[in-house]
């Protein structure tokens, strides 16, 4: 297993340009400048997983609906759990904040700080 690996053919990609330093796996947020950058435990609205890595300007491939495999911050997240954007480009166990925060739902159980696969997307 590793962060960015697909886990079914029910997917949706696009092709987004990258707004800064991003690794294959690591969870991404669209920015009002119309870049896909590493989320943060703040972020709100659309968001996607890279494919690819690559730099500022450069063009990805960004899953934005399907299951896909990510890493977890250092809280275990319970399967069929959602999931928020959670610090350095991984996700995080929901608090049920705000809305527009959630990434999508665990279809699996993962540990504190390990990998384990989401559903971008479904969310509660």
């Amino acid at each position: 297993m590793a962060a960015g690996d697909i886990k079914g053919i029910d997917i949706i990609v696009i092709s987004g340009t990258l707004g800064a330093a991003t690794t294959v796996g690591q969870v991404v947020h669209l920015e009002p400048d119309g870049k896909w950058d590493p989320v943060t435990d703040s972020d709100k609205g659309k968001f996607g997983v890279a494919l690819d890595a690559g730099g500022d300007t450069e063009t990805a491939r960004i899953l934005i609906w399907g299951p896909v495999e990510v890493t977890a911050t250092a809280v275990e997240i319970v399967k069929g759990s959602p999931v928020m954007a959670g610090a350095a480009g991984a996700v995080c166990a929901s608090d049920y904040g705000v809305i527009g925060e959630n990434v999508g739902t665990a279809i699996e159980g993962i540990a504190a700080s390990g990998v384990g696969t989401i559903w971008v997307g479904l969310v509660n």
